[in-house]
């Protein structure tokens, strides 16, 4: 039995994690840069008060969301993985 399984990810396990990594990260950039309201400028395009706070709030809840990519643990397990990529 490995001593820690954060760090003895098995090769299938290590492209599943990296695989879901991957494509958290592009949905962060795609809703940063299309749905953002700083980065999309939506106010520049005259878009509704209200969908502008509606996007607002959206863009937040997807940050809290993509921050799991940042925890120490999670850090752990796909530094893991990233290592042990095949080539």
């Amino acid at each position: 039995m490995p001593q820690n399984p954060l760090t003895e990810v098995e090769p299938p396990y290590a492209h599943v994690v990296t695989a879901l990594a991957t494509a958290l990260d592009s949905l962060g950039a795609r809703i940063y840069r299309d749905l953002h309201v700083e980065s999309a400028d939506l106010a520049a395009r005259g878009i509704d008060p209200q969908v502008t706070a509606m996007l607002t709030s959206f863009s937040t809840y997807a940050e809290d969301c993509l921050a799991v990519l940042d925890d120490p643990a999670v850090r752990t397990v796909l530094d893991a993985a990233m290592t042990r990529r095949p080539a």
